[in-house]
């Protein structure tokens, strides 16, 4: 027993360590982007400076949408009593255009042909090293703060999470649905469906049930020690 506390703590400060210094390499990393940004637009190039600004605005309303994804699967009986699963699957398609779309769009509006390093004349320009530092940039921002941490905060509080962006993001996505952008998929799946007999089975009891895991409720553990399991909210 003791063992194993000391082989989880040991590989709990192995965790932490490396994500440390993945954190603090993406610093370095933020650093380069904005100031490249910033030299090229004062040596009269705007160009990077318009891309970076768009990029994170892309970025911001990606992270919008991950919350609420999380906010929907959890509340959507709620939400909307008098709507089925299959209206909310049809939510969920019309929504992952976006991300589609916006992780796109935010890969190549961020992607950096050079890099001028703070107080030099040099510049990084090695297709190598430039789409090394684009890929892990454009990766661990997307992942951290426009997928995790909007996802988390949702679960933890859909309500005021769909409060703050529901307003302006559910007309959006609600568009998208009606006008059928995700209508190809929506066939394809049934036809792939019914062509390979892909259907669900029941799965037999091993052992006992824990009880059902939701998908906020996954999110909102993310922090154990303050986390916790969104609850459905009182009727209003």
């Amino acid at each position: 027993m003791a063992t194993e506390q000391g082989g989880s703590r040991a590989s709990g400060v192995a965790r932490a360590t490396f994500g440390m210094v993945l954190f603090i390499a993406w610093g370095v990393l933020s650093v380069l982007w904005v100031y490249d940004a910033i030299y090229k637009l004062a040596h009269g190039e705007p160009g990077p400076a318009i891309a970076a600004v768009v990029a994170l605005l892309l970025m911001l309303v990606l992270a919008v949408m991950e919350g609420l994804e999380v906010v929907m699967i959890h509340d959507w009986n709620r939400l909307y009593p008098d709507r089925t699963a299959h209206d909310l699957a049809a939510w969920l398609a019309a929504r992952q255009m976006f991300v589609a779309l916006i992780v796109t769009a935010a890969a190549m509006l961020a992607e950096r042909h050079s890099i001028a390093i703070p107080f030099t004349s040099t510049e990084i320009t090695g297709p190598v090293k430039l789409k090394i530092f684009n890929v892990i940039w454009t990766t661990l921002t997307i992942l951290w703060f426009m997928q995790i941490l909007p996802k988390h905060m949702a679960a933890i509080n859909p309500d005021r999470y769909l409060k703050v962006t529901g307003g302006a993001a559910l007309p959006v996505v609600n568009l998208v649905k009606a006008i059928g952008i995700s209508w190809p998929a929506e066939k394809t799946a049934a036809a792939v469906q019914s062509l390979l007999g892909w259907h669900a089975e029941p799965v037999p009891e091993t052992a006992p049930s824990r009880g059902a895991m939701s998908l906020a409720a996954g999110w909102a553990a993310l922090t154990p020690e303050d986390g916790r399991a969104a609850q459905p909210s009182p009727e209003r």
